[in-house]
């Protein structure tokens, strides 16, 4: 299940309370005699399934702080951690002095350093044991009375840290083949996705884009709630995508992470124009990651992820969940049970995040 306030919702089974039960005893305690290993508990009487039950289900909901879950998730998955790519962008400066001058403001002046200088350099010239008068003391004393040339001064570097700034844009069909059951599945896709990706950076920005055959920006709740029917063109929400990196999100100053959902059914010759598109404006110096993910596709022949995989493009991951005409001869995909559905997603998330 989705988290919420920072925490996700897992089943366990249900736990088994400690009971009582007969010992090696020969006598009952109000129950009748009893035979060794019976439980002494309140009998659960089990129905045939024919009418409502009065009893709870195997197994209970428990509140996991979602930074543990991902940390299980990122194991159970295997999923590498997300590398920044090198950007002009800084968040801080960090000052480390790592070296000693000669020269230097005296407030870098380092003590030590030059009274073992002055001690080396009057130990050479004799001078070590000299007794000099110093007004104060009665009697001429030995001292060590360091010179300009003996001064030493720390020298500091300039370390630049990297921006660790960036975007998520989740992009998803609109058209009218996306049902209910479709869009959930993009729903939970994306929610996780975004839980993965903040984990490895302190800022992300998130946008979402919603197209049937005009693409537009649109709010979260839109991203996630809105149906509506009508004709699908792919590369009009790659092109609206791409328009955000000449002023928004510059590719030399943000980590650029996009992910694509769709069922797969393109308009006419329009994939071709979505590869060129992947090719040219989402490159691996432009963008970390491009994700496709097609779910319940009718047909895999003629489909978008067909068209995206022959291209073979570096940074383009693609992946699809379930799929095929159903198997009783109607119109539609073949539906998914709700184990195979989250064991879907889940395969899907490692395609995508993975290792190559």
């Amino acid at each position: 299940m989705r988290g919420k306030n920072g925490k996700a919702v897992v089943t366990v089974p249900t736990l088994d309370i400690p009971h009582f039960t007969y010992g090696d005893g020969q006598t009952g305690i109000g129950r009748g005699p009893g035979k060794p290993g019976d439980v002494f508990k309140k009998d659960k009487q089990k129905g045939d399934g024919r009418e409502a039950g009065e009893e709870e289900g195997e197994g209970m909901y428990v509140n996991v702080p979602i930074e543990y879950f991902l940390d299980e998730f990122g194991k159970e998955l295997k999923l590498p951690p997300l590398k920044p790519k090198p950007t002009e962008t800084f968040e801080d400066v960090k000052i480390k002095y790592n070296d000693i001058a000669l020269t230097g403001p005296e407030s870098l002046r380092h003590n030590r350093r030059t009274i073992l200088q002055a001690l080396r350099r009057q130990a050479s010239q004799g001078e070590l044991n000299k007794f000099v008068d110093v007004p104060g003391f009665a009697d001429p004393v030995r001292i060590i009375q360091p010179i300009n040339s003996d001064r030493r001064y720390r020298q500091y570097k300039q370390i630049r840290i990297p921006s660790t700034q960036a975007v998520i844009m989740f992009g998803r069909d609109g058209s009218g083949s996306m049902d209910e059951e479709k869009c959930e599945i993009v729903s939970d896709m994306a929610y996780w996705i975004d839980k993965w990706v903040r984990r490895f950076y302190e800022k992300v920005e998130v946008c979402y884009y919603w197209h049937d055959v005009v693409a537009k920006e649109v709010d979260e709740d839109t991203f996630y709630k809105l149906r509506y029917g009508g004709g699908t063109m792919c590369s009009s929400c790659t092109k609206v995508m791409s328009k955000e990196f000449e002023n928004r999100f510059p590719p030399n100053k943000w980590n650029i992470y996009c992910f694509y959902f769709t069922d797969g059914e393109n308009w006419g010759d329009d994939n071709p124009r979505l590869v060129e598109d992947l090719k040219t404006k989402f490159s691996p110096d432009i963008c970390n990651l491009f994700g496709v993910t097609q779910v319940l596709a009718y047909n895999e022949s003629g489909s978008v992820k067909e068209a995206v995989d022959d291209a073979n493009l570096n940074n383009v991951k693609t992946t699809a969940i379930g799929g095929g005409a159903a198997s009783d001869g109607s119109w539609g995909t073949a539906k998914l049970s709700e184990d195979e559905r989250n064991d879907a997603i889940k395969q899907a998330l490692k395609t995508l995040l993975g290792a190559d």
